[in-house]
């Protein structure tokens, strides 16, 4: 038991962020609680953020005032309009809201933001003498931590990351350390052998609806087989195009889930998926289920490239780049459904690549025990 630590998490979630971050935080904030480490969110609520989750989970949270756009103090970063405020003023507000809560003797923070720099970190750490861990697989500005947690596929750890962080950072580099959560170490994975059920979702918000323009395609292309295929839909409980998806399926007998605390069960009766390259990828990848990836936000082409080349996924373009050009990623999908239905080999391959992916999971997650030693 570790009831001497305290573990707070900064990270944010709303419609133009996405809820990939908070998620991945909430299952690590689980794994952390039952090694007895005393929790904290703290985070921004942005519209369609996902806080209600948090909380539902039993986690306290405290809230971060949004400023206005217009009091941003420039981009310091790619992601800098993200954060709802400068990062001075977002830092120093987090230390002001902590001034009445009482820490333990060890204090570790847990950034998972792409607005916040090496600026942020200095700042929290040498006010709070804490142990600075950030999640992060970008590598687009300075960052200042003891420990970096990166769950991409990286060739060459220090080309990624060399320059961006101190030499005595503790990397830990790989999907092995992705916090996946309990319900996928209770389900057997199977290699798939041929096309009845799809599995679709883009995460929990898709501001740019790409759930439904894949639902539009797979209604059209069931029309033409003479065996229809059974299609699950997964959005999440603040989708902003929520009842549009809704009537949608309920007119074209898709099966929707909002919110689903199955997700395990459902990929695991899928024989494909078609969703984003986000955090949601490694839990593919644990159940052995191709994937078509269409990318719903540039910081997930790097890592679709990257699933499509180790045979686990087949990208067919950017939704949110190249929505002028529809029609054409349309047809890649129709293409590589035609082409996985006309060959269960390729399905299967392509199975046990996606599989192979997460070679080096270890259920115990042994690295979590690391963080807070």
């Amino acid at each position: 038991m570790n009831n001497t630590v305290t573990a707070l998490f900064r990270v944010d979630s709303a419609q133009h962020i996405g809820t990939g971050h908070v998620m991945r935080c909430l299952t690590l904030a689980t794994l952390l609680r039952e090694r007895g480490v005393s929790i904290i969110f703290i985070s921004k609520p942005h519209k369609g953020h996902c806080l209600d989750e948090v909380r539902r989970a039993g986690f306290k949270v405290i809230e971060l005032p949004v400023a206005e756009s217009a009091k941003y103090e420039g981009s310091w970063c790619p992601h800098a309009s993200w954060l709802g405020g400068t990062e001075s003023f977002d830092a120093e507000q987090t230390l002001v809201s902590l001034q009445n809560v009482t820490l333990t003797e060890h204090v570790i923070v847990i950034v998972d933001h792409f607005s916040l720099t090496s600026k942020w970190h200095t700042t929290v750490k040498e006010a709070l003498d804490a142990k600075i861990v950030v999640i992060d697989g970008l590598a687009d500005r300075l960052l200042q931590c003891d420990v970096l947690i990166d769950p991409n596929l990286v060739l060459n750890p220090q080309e990624k990351w060399g320059g961006k962080i101190h030499n005595d950072t503790r990397l830990m580099i790989g999907p092995q350390y992705f916090p996946l959560r309990e319900e996928f170490s209770c389900v057997s994975s199977t290699l798939r052998q041929s096309i009845k059920r799809l599995f679709v979702c883009f995460g929990g918000m898709d501001k740019d609806n790409a759930t439904l323009f894949v639902c539009e395609l797979l209604a059209k292309w069931n029309e033409t087989l003479d065996e229809p295929v059974s299609v699950d839909v997964v959005i999440g409980r603040h989708h902003p195009h929520k009842q549009e998806i809704i009537t949608f399926c309920e007119q074209h007998g898709i099966e929707l889930h909002v919110q689903a605390s199955n997700i395990s069960s459902l990929m695991s009766q899928a024989d494909l998926a078609i969703g984003g390259g986000g955090t949601i990828s490694w839990e593919r990848c644990m159940m052995a289920l191709p994937t078509v990836i269409l990318t719903i936000a540039q910081n997930q082409v790097a890592q679709a490239i990257a699933l499509e080349a180790k045979g686990a996924a087949v990208y067919v373009g950017d939704f949110s780049k190249d929505c002028e050009r529809l029609k054409e990623i349309k047809q890649r999908v129709i293409n590589v459904l035609e082409d996985f239905k006309g060959s269960s080999s390729k399905l299967n391959v392509m199975s046990a690549r996606a599989l192979s992916v997460m070679d080096a999971y270890s259920h115990s997650q042994l690295w979590v025990d690391e963080i807070i030693s």
